[in-house]
């Protein structure tokens, strides 16, 4: 009877040990399958910036004021549809080419699609007009309305036009712009900490594609 144990011993370690590698392996199947099947998302977004939405106040142009509108894409499954949906004109490079789609969402904001599924992208444009002087620099900030924060994306400094441009978020950035809690503002020479001020609105709910 002992050495009928002995065998069983290592019988038993070694199934152990499979169904350990086999649950390890399932597991990575399964998120490799979560990343693989994202559907790609966008959103609009837009603000309007002015001189009374400065944290802390200021004393500028009563006609000072500015536009910022956005595209706000995620890639993933169906992101030529979601970002045609947009507004935005999709150019798909010839295959093989190892090029990043391009989309052009309009007044010179023109980005590409990440390959990676799950990044976001955002692509951007600004105007501005009744300032106290040049536009020294451009921000994206994140902070709920009446609230100051420091800059968490460079949008241009200086600013000359056209002002547009593209950048990458991470998720918590990207859920800041779509949830009201996040600002662009506009600095010039006589107020450094911001002229005009917009907080960014989600003006599209996300179109999500494949759900």
């Amino acid at each position: 009877m002992r050495n009928a144990w002995k065998g069983v011993g290592p019988l038993a370690s070694l199934a152990g040990a499979l169904a350990v590698v086999a649950a390890g392996i399932a597991l990575a199947a399964g998120t490799a399958a979560a990343r693989t099947s994202a559907h790609a998302v966008a959103y609009r977004l837009t603000a309007t910036l002015t001189p009374s939405q400065v944290v802390p106040a200021v004393q500028a142009p009563a006609g000072a004021v500015g536009r910022f509108h956005g595209v706000l894409l995620r890639s993933g499954a169906g992101a030529i549809k979601v970002a045609s949906m947009a507004g935005c004109k999709v150019v798909v490079p010839p295959k093989r080419s190892g090029l990043p789609m391009r989309i052009n969402c309009g007044g010179g904001a023109v980005g590409t699609v990440p390959t990676a599924t799950g990044q976001w992208r955002l692509v951007w444009r600004l105007s501005v007009s009744g300032l106290s002087g040049p536009a020294t620099a451009a921000a994206i900030h994140l902070a709920a309305a009446g609230k100051a924060a420091a800059p968490a994306f460079a949008m241009c400094s200086p600013c000359v036009r056209p002002m547009h441009g593209q950048m990458a978020l991470s998720d918590a950035q990207a859920s800041s712009l779509t949830s009201n809690a996040a600002y662009v503002d506009v600095d010039t020479a006589a107020h450094p900490g911001g002229e005009i001020r917009g907080q960014i609105m989600r003006t599209q709910a996300g179109l999500v594609f494949g759900r």
